[in-house]
């Protein structure tokens, strides 16, 4: 039996994790055995995404310390002593620290190990020229890399790029099957409430145009560190009754096709899944053209949604007038978004992950 090791920071509820977790699936409806490495148990603070109790989990730490040091010194000594123990077939692992952490405790191991890039390596590995010179070497130990965008791949040496893939998320099911309600309303944005997020942006946006469609509100959900200052902000722009906060929501898809117009706002992103999610359900989306180039791979502008610039209020602010006013607009955009949504199906996706882990099988 194939054996495959997984390892990413937690399983807090975010993109990355919600893709791990159904790879982890993936592969255990393959026939092979799957074990999933996060760094620390569930501290009860957040939800987090379980996974199947075939699924060997394994922690590498009881509980965060703050010494930088000592800290990542034994999250690499006991993931270097596990994959000498178990000697999988494949490693795999998300994100930055994990995929620095990984590639150091697999040095003179002789075992296949892939990275995955899930977002901005600029914000992710950072500018710093000696930073910068230590990961693009560090990655090239890699047996190959996994990019959501063309752009990621551009921080890489030419070494690294030369044995990469580009694969996107997978979209549940579920987004294919859910219809659009037929009277719909309201501005909904699904993410985490943090600065990557700027849903300051979108609360700024919206008060401008608030008065011109009274009957519209703006519904973000998800939950953060920024939950407290949100709300104040909504309460400072006097938008309570046209603005609300519910928290995270597990059936994504409902909520998604009870509204009128889906805004992505994020200053930077890799593939967002949220976004993927409301195109494939059929909703007008409007989104930030991020660096790193993930919206933009997914929408055409003016097609299959409208792009605005990073940090532009009054882009967005003439988006959302625009789309909320026009209803053969929402829908042209809707349509165009659900077919280029095709390309997010499960299958095929997880068909390119499976080709590239274990391309002789």
């Amino acid at each position: 039996m194939k054996k495959i090791v997984l390892y990413i920071d937690n399983m807090n509820r975010g993109g990355a994790q919600r893709v791990m977790g159904n790879l982890a699936e993936h592969f255990l409806t393959k026939g092979i055995n799957v074990i999933l490495i996060n760094d620390y148990p569930p501290d009860g603070k957040n939800l987090n995404y379980e996974v199947s109790e075939q699924i060997q989990r394994v922690y590498l730490r009881d509980s965060y310390t703050k010494n930088f040091i000592s800290n990542n010194y034994v999250r690499i000594r006991k993931l270097r002593s596990l994959i000498k123990r178990e000697k999988p077939d494949v490693v795999l692992s998300f994100l930055g620290g994990s995929n620095i952490r990984m590639l150091v405790s697999t040095m003179g191991i002789n075992v296949k190990k892939f990275v995955s890039v899930r977002n901005d390596p600029n914000k992710e590995y950072g500018q710093n020229r000696f930073k910068r010179g230590f990961v693009r070497k560090l990655f090239e130990q890699a047996s190959g890399c996994i990019f959501q965008t063309e752009d990621a791949a551009k921080y890489f040496t030419e070494a690294v790029r030369n044995k990469s893939t580009i694969i996107y998320n997978p979209v549940a099911e579920k987004f294919f099957k859910a219809k659009l309600e037929d009277s719909r309303q309201d501005v909904i944005t699904v993410g985490r409430l943090n600065q990557q997020k700027n849903h300051f942006l979108l609360i700024n946006a919206f008060a401008k145009i608030a008065d011109e469609f009274p009957e519209e509100h703006l519904i973000i959900y998800g939950e953060g560190p920024l939950r407290e200052q949100l709300e104040t902000y909504v309460k400072e722009k006097g938008l309570e009754n046209q603005v609300s906060m519910p928290g995270n929501v597990s059936d994504v898809e409902r909520v998604l096709c009870k509204a009128k117009v889906f805004v992505l706002c994020s200053d930077y992103e890799g593939m967002p899944n949220a976004l993927m999610e409301a195109m494939t359900v059929g909703l007008p989306c409007i989104s930030t053209d991020c660096p790193c180039g993930g919206p933009r791979m997914l929408i055409q502008n003016e097609k299959q949604g409208i792009l605005i610039p990073c940090r532009d209020e009054d882009k967005l602010e003439d988006a959302l007038r625009t789309v909320l006013g026009d209803e053969r607009l929402q829908s042209v955009l809707g349509e165009n978004a659900k077919k280029r949504a095709s390309d997010f199906m499960s299958d095929k996706i997880l068909e390119q992950w499976d080709g590239f882990l274990f391309p002789n099988t």
